[in-house]
């Protein structure tokens, strides 16, 4: 394969789903936006405890399917006979876990005394009302990766764009009717998650049509290929059990359960409002696994570094850009979004911004790992990385507050980089 020639469609593909992920970056802010300022700093926190509390057990209990569905359809995607068995089996394990990991929360839920944590008398209402989504997320996940392995990144962008609007449009009769709580804005998520998978169902059945591959739950891998799809897809998921330790949830609970809702409402409008930087990263990730499978299947591994070094470059110069534009102007850009009250996240965004930038000067280490069959070093390097992110917190979050966990990331995010880069080079190295 010419390097140009990849190089050019990773870039056209990389336009049209980075417009895609801006424009629902922005619909998905301004919906923050007013549910923060109309919540308060507080019932905010407690809105983003409970989604984050959700979040962790689907992790845990629900199969992560996605990315083991890119590797396989993708280096089989020649014979549409066998990419349409893994396609079949894909959806049959994606849904099957997602309603394990429903009951499981749900069970959960009403056994654990979880409202004596004092966070709100409500939260097991609140639960119970948001755990409907994890129902709809894994095959989210699934059909997305699906459409990206066969190139079909404007689909992508009309389904990032058109599921954010619907949920900013949620949000808008919501506040028209003067009805903005937490139980409403959670069940907007959930509606959203649901009109997402019919929108991804209809799109990906004519791309399916197009590509003359049907799906057929009787028609399913052999049992040699089940078998080997299910130990790296085991190995995927224990990977992303044990990265708990993320940007988005660990730190908003442990917030949450040892300084309280407020600050953890404080913590969540910083995160969202440098998410821009993590948008930047979204789109490469998303395009660059599914062309790093297809180079690691072909043994090029010149072009294969090549795409990492330069998409590298690229995410990092965009993120120090952005990064250092929103650092500066950080009050204002808080009190736009989310008003006065959230003023006292300065701080931690400002270190956040740092540990975005260098999360995503890492973005390639996960899928590297995957595409090269070597999900053992992904879940060593998620070990370590995971147990610094916890000792930070247990260490920084009761005398810091907000600025603690938001400390306690970039710290992680730096050990992913710096020993993400030596156990990839080390592992691309001995296949080169």
């Amino acid at each position: 394969m010419i390097y140009e020639e990849l190089k050019n469609r990773i870039i056209k593909n990389f336009k049209i789903i980075g417009s895609g992920k801006i424009l629902g970056g922005i619909l998905s802010a301004l919906t923050l936006l007013i549910i923060g300022r109309f919540l308060g700093v507080k019932e905010f926190g407690i809105f983003s405890i409970v989604i984050s509390i959700v979040e962790i057990l689907n992790i845990i209990f629900s199969l992560r399917v996605w990315d083991t569905s890119v590797k396989f359809i993708g280096e089989n995607i020649a014979s549409k006979n066998l990419a349409s068995k893994y396609l079949s089996y894909s959806f049959i394990l994606s849904s099957t876990s997602s309603i394990f990991s429903y009951f499981a929360i749900l069970i959960l839920t009403l056994l654990l005394p979880i409202e004596s944590l004092d966070i709100s008398e409500d939260i097991k209402k609140f639960i119970l009302i948001y755990s409907f989504a994890v129902l709809f997320i894994s095959s989210n996940e699934t059909i997305d990766g699906i459409l990206r392995t066969f190139d079909r990144y404007k689909e992508i962008f009309k389904i990032n764009v058109f599921t954010n609007l619907f949920r900013f449009c949620l949000i808008l009769f919501l506040l028209l009717s003067n009805s903005i709580n937490i139980s409403y804005c959670l069940s907007l998520y959930v509606l959203t998650y649901f009109f997402g998978l019919l929108l991804r169902f209809f799109i990906l059945s004519n791309v399916m049509k197009n590509n003359e591959i049907k799906i057929n739950f009787l028609d399913l891998p052999e049992k040699r290929e089940k078998i080997n799809f299910i130990k790296f897809m085991l190995n995927a998921h224990f990977s992303n059990i044990l990265n708990l330790a993320n940007d988005k949830n660990l730190g908003v609970v442990v917030v949450g359960f040892i300084a309280g809702p407020f600050y953890a409402g404080l913590y969540r409008a910083a995160r969202a409002i440098v998410k821009i930087i993590r948008r930047i990263m979204d789109p490469v990730l998303e395009i660059v696994f599914p062309e790093l499978v297809k180079l690691e299947a072909e043994k090029d591994f010149k072009n294969y570094k090549k795409i990492i070094v330069d998409s590298t470059k690229l995410v990092s110069i965009s993120s120090i850009i952005i990064g250092l534009t929103i650092f500066i102007f950080a009050p204002n850009i808080i009190s736009i979004f989310f008003g006065e009250q959230f003023l006292d996240s300065e701080s931690a965004l400002k270190i956040l911004i740092f540990a975005m930038i260098a999360h995503n000067a890492s973005y390639w280490v996960n899928p590297s790992m995957l595409s090269l069959g070597r999900p053992d070093y992904l879940s060593l390097l998620t070990i370590i990385t995971t147990t610094v992110y916890c000792i930070s917190l247990y260490f920084m979050v009761e005398p810091l507050k907000a600025d603690g966990a938001a400390a306690s990331l970039a710290i992680r995010n730096l050990v992913t980089l710096i020993l993400g880069t030596y156990l990839c080079t080390k592992v691309i190295a001995n296949k080169s």
